[in-house]
């Protein structure tokens, strides 16, 4: 009986554990126009790939909420470009997704139009997972105002929301041109982008000096790639385009302490005396 209560007792502090940093972004407290969004103390960045996508709120009752109609959501309004591509990336702690609601349709909001999804997680820039979704999408406003639930647990028989990651990516195929996306529910993993990609890394394409610096740094990289200027809570600083071979970077503007210069592969801690 005693170890029984024990299993139990461990059993419910797992399930605290591992399923208490779980939250959904409902965009409802985010500005319109807004290209980042901040939710459970983590901020993400809008990242628009083709077409361009930010905080949408002109459209009151538009929205989805997960089971009644709200009114702000990620979209990206009328623009023509395709296929339709964003990404969200947080700047600091990683995460999995749980699920989420999209609206796909044709530029004048027409439901009824063949297309389909392609959902990528990506970590550091490698790709963790990768699917296509091809049907069971809403074809008319409905019970859920048009949107339709993107189950991770359950994307094409495989279960995706336990797989940790930095950056959401979502490509519209076919008919899809215009995009919308709301309550974003999503987990909190404990450990830090720039943290987890310094400690795992195993690629070392970035060569920084001199480390501890005055403000002038130079990088010499194996390639063309863009690097980010990171604080210690995550928050990008400054980014810059770097070319392979050497290159010049300058953080004389920012505080003495400690800072990360990130690539797409990797993250070096620099000293700012």
């Amino acid at each position: 009986m005693k170890s029984t209560t024990i299993f139990t007792i461990c059993s419910l502090l797992i399930s605290i554990f591992s399923f208490g940093q779980t939250s959904t972004e409902q965009f409802e407290t985010e500005s319109n126009g807004s290209t980042s969004f901040t939710d459970n103390g983590v901020i993400f960045n809008i990242i628009s790939h083709i077409s361009v996508f930010d905080v949408q709120s002109n459209f009151p009752g538009t929205g989805w909420n997960g089971t009644a109609n709200d009114n702000r959501y990620i979209d990206n309004s009328n623009n023509t470009e395709s296929p339709p591509s964003f990404s969200i990336r947080t700047t600091s702690n990683l995460f999995k997704v749980n699920k989420f609601w999209m609206y796909l349709s044709a530029l004048n909001l027409d439901l009824n139009v063949q297309g389909s999804i392609t959902i990528t997680g990506k970590l550091s820039g490698i790709t963790k997972f990768t699917q296509t979704k091809t049907n069971g999408f809403a074809t008319s406003l409905g019970a859920t105002n048009g949107y339709t639930l993107i189950d991770m647990t359950n994307l094409n028989g495989q279960n995706y929301s336990n797989i940790i990651i930095d950056e959401l990516r979502i490509t519209a195929n076919g008919g899809f041109r215009y995009v919308g996306f709301d309550s974003f529910t999503w987990v909190k993993d404990s450990n830090i982008v720039l943290g987890t990609s310094e400690t795992k890394s195993t690629q070392k394409n970035l060569t920084l000096y001199p480390n501890p610096t005055n403000g002038p740094l130079s990088i010499k990289a194996e390639s063309n790639s863009e690097a980010q200027v990171y604080s210690m809570d995550g928050k990008i600083l400054k980014t810059v385009l770097i070319q392979k071979g050497s290159n010049e970077i300058n953080i004389s503007e920012f505080p003495k302490g400690v800072y990360f210069i990130k690539t797409p592969t990797e993250s070096t801690k620099v000293i700012k005396n």
